[in-house]
């Protein structure tokens, strides 16, 4: 046995653990900042671990030798990769959470704080609804293993060491983002003919009776009726949301 062969094998499972590591910064639900640092990178390497013996090989070949610059090099290309497909499968719940901040602002509920799982900054109390449902879906639907099946699929197309095609690499994102936010613009149609409606219907009435502030006193009106369409399309909503984020894993 070569005895280089043990530091080979520490060596791949490095350049392994870079690309499943770099997917653990922005993936959604797998990033979260309510988890601790340390459970994520031990689920990481523990995913890594598990994912290595049909990979091991390529790794073994895309480190041997190469000079430590070369390594630095490769890991840091790893990383880059992961981080590209973490960012694919997390633009459909950034543009969801774009839109639950709309949503809570076109009923009346955007001054309502509160606090988002996958967050650490405060977010609306109605947009954190929306997005802390996504990310329960996605773990209690298995979606999560379908990102790790992306990236044991991403070897295939770009194996270890190989250079990521930084054109070809943002013509995807951008094609992804205008994909999630259409997505994200039909889940919020029911709320935004709402809002419309509503406020037409409210400064109509305003410029019949402009001696009364229609406006302070519809705002209770127009927080519960927001409130009856949010009872009655979450369901629908995240449904949809469910059958958009299955799909574009799928097409990664």
């Amino acid at each position: 046995m070569n005895a280089d062969a043990p530091a080979a094998y520490v060596l791949a499972i490095a350049v392994l653990f870079a690309r499943i590591g770099g997917i653990f910064l922005i993936a959604p639900g797998l990033s979260s900042a309510r988890s601790p640092i340390m459970v994520r990178v031990f689920i990481a390497l523990g995913i890594t671990l598990a994912l290595s013996p049909p990979l091991i090989d390529q790794a073994v070949a895309a480190v041997g030798a190469r000079t430590p610059a070369d390594l630095l090099f490769v890991l840091a290309m790893e990383t880059i990769v992961g981080f590209f497909i973490g960012l694919l499968t997390r633009l459909l719940l950034m543009a969801m959470q774009t839109m639950a901040i709309g949503i809570a602002n076109m009923v009346g509920l955007g001054g309502i704080p509160g606090i988002s799982i996958d967050e650490t900054e405060p977010s609306q109390a109605a947009a954190a609804l929306f997005t802390t449902t996504a990310v329960v879906i996605i773990f209690i639907t298995d979606l999560h293993h379908q990102i790790i099946r992306a990236a044991v699929g991403s070897y295939h197309v770009l194996p270890p060491g190989a250079v990521l095609d930084a054109q070809a690499a943002l013509s995807e994102v951008g094609e992804q983002i205008g994909a999630a936010f259409m997505v994200a613009l039909r889940l919020a149609s029911p709320f935004v003919i709402y809002s419309v409606v509503v406020n037409f219907a409210v400064g109509l009435t305003n410029k019949l009776t402009p001696q009364l502030p229609i406006f302070f006193v519809a705002l209770p009106a127009v927080t519960a009726g927001g409130l009856i369409v949010m009872a009655y399309a979450i369901r629908e909503v995240m449904y949809a949301f469910e059958l958009a984020f299955t799909d574009m894993l799928t097409s990664l």
